[in-house]
């Protein structure tokens, strides 16, 4: 079977979605033929970079503005008309794509691009099956297509929602969750003891996770800082993903650096040129001029245990081997941690989708909310000091968990073809 995967680089968790079911597919059935397709690069790469580049901006310098073009793009609006009027351009693009690859079934793991092949099958008559899968919790307009034969969820409410708000069919809903590689789910990785063996680390202790990429260089330090505060005999394992800055920040603070200057330029800048609007707006803000100058100053003298670590693939790990995870609530990381059954703070969402998974999270006893790095201490200290809680946290992680994503989204995409198939031979 011949199996497109469509994706978009607005955040890394749509991609990491995508490998997942890919490596699955791989793994599961040596006769198919996988091919992952960035779409919006497919389209146009000036479009691409607009999106994409366009999206830090927002999330990054104006959330407020961000998050109320996401709830207004989410009805029928202006905005929602012009994103369906750039679907519909699209769709145009993508036709000599599908024509080279010939794909049995379109899987989408992002928004738009399920959206655009969708409204090219309806435009010029393609019949094969197209999946989306919501990456997020809950649903959003820009999901919604005519050409599209399968949602695939991660929540009951998203399928409510999809049902209630967007006329969706029940029959066209699927509730098997986000796909994350096999090794995330509880049971499946290598053990606590391992890893904390590997790391040097005292098994009878707690382990705190910060995954630290999508934060603030100054805000990680300032939540490390008072997370010391705590007084509880624990320990903790920072991933800075792929953010230099903050690595190197993070050295320094380790080895003891009494001050650190701090420079918070977003990272979508660099790409900028000197005359871009952009970046003249953001040379001449004071508000950001502060922020790039700012200075921060270490508070404790001793630290708890802790090891650093820049950009690793074995994530899962790290996740199996703690008991409180630290990072933001993106999709596709959210999804990691509650396969591993690891209790969540949330830290710094952005409006719109962020903000909907870590209501969602406190709702269901999964996670919970720390509004800013002056209360990291007041927020963790209480789980850390409280095993019971900590396990009813992971209970709910359990019921919450949709297992073995990958195989029934294949399963799904194998039933489709096949009913493609008989209806049109």
């Amino acid at each position: 079977m011949n199996v497109m995967i469509l994706t978009a680089s607005t955040g890394g968790g749509h991609n990491r979605a995508s490998n997942a079911l890919k490596d699955y597919i791989n793994a599961h059935d040596p006769d198919a033929a996988v091919t992952i397709i960035d779409a919006l690069e497919e389209c146009s790469s000036t479009l691409n970079y607009a999106v994409v580049k366009g999206y830090k901006a927002l999330v990054t310098l104006t959330p407020a503005l961000f998050g109320a073009m996401y709830k207004s793009a989410d009805k029928k609006s202006p905005l929602s008309d012009t994103i369906n009027i750039v679907y519909q351009q699209c769709a145009k693009r993508m036709l000599p794509v599908i024509e080279k690859y010939a794909p049995d079934v379109i899987i989408s793991c992002h928004p738009f691009a399920g959206a655009i092949v969708g409204y090219m099958k309806k435009e010029y008559g393609y019949h094969m099956p197209l999946i989306t899968i919501v990456t997020d919790f809950l649903p959003h307009r820009s999901y919604i297509s005519e050409g599209i034969d399968a949602y695939v969820t991660a929540s009951s409410p998203a399928k409510e929602i999809l049902m209630k708000e967007y006329d969706i069919s029940p029959d066209n809903i699927y509730d098997y969750g986000h796909p994350v590689y096999e090794k995330f789910y509880e049971g499946n990785g290598r053990s606590r003891e391992e890893v904390l063996a590997e790391l040097g680390f005292d098994q009878n202790k707690r382990t705190v996770l910060i995954m630290a990429g999508s934060f603030g260089v100054t805000d990680i330090l300032e939540i490390y800082e008072n997370l010391q505060k705590i007084d509880v005999d624990y320990q903790i394992i920072v991933i800075t993903g792929r953010n230099q800055q903050l690595y190197d920040a993070f050295e320094e603070l380790l080895n003891n650096a009494d001050q650190i200057v701090t420079r918070e330029e977003p990272e979508f800048l660099a790409d900028l040129g000197e005359d871009s609007i952009l970046r003249y707006l953001y040379d001449q803000s004071e508000i950001f001029m502060e922020m790039l100058t700012r200075t921060f100053s270490r508070t404790i003298d001793h630290h708890k245990p802790t090891k650093l670590f820049f950009f690793v693939d074995n994530v899962d790990d790290y996740m199996h081997a703690s008991d409180l995870i630290v990072t933001k609530p993106g999709g596709l990381t959210t999804s990691e941690s509650i396969a591993c059954s690891l209790p969540m703070v949330v830290f710094k969402a952005y409006p719109g989708q962020e903000e909907q998974n870590a209501a969602l999270l406190v709702e269901n006893n999964i996670g919970v909310i720390m509004e800013n790095s002056e209360v990291a201490a007041e927020v963790v200290g209480p789980l850390l000091s409280d095993g019971e809680r900590l396990e009813k946290m992971r209970e709910s992680c359990r019921r919450f968990v949709r297992k073995n994503s990958c195989q029934r989204i294949y399963e799904l995409a194998k039933k489709l073809v096949a009913k493609d198939r008989a209806e049109h031979t």
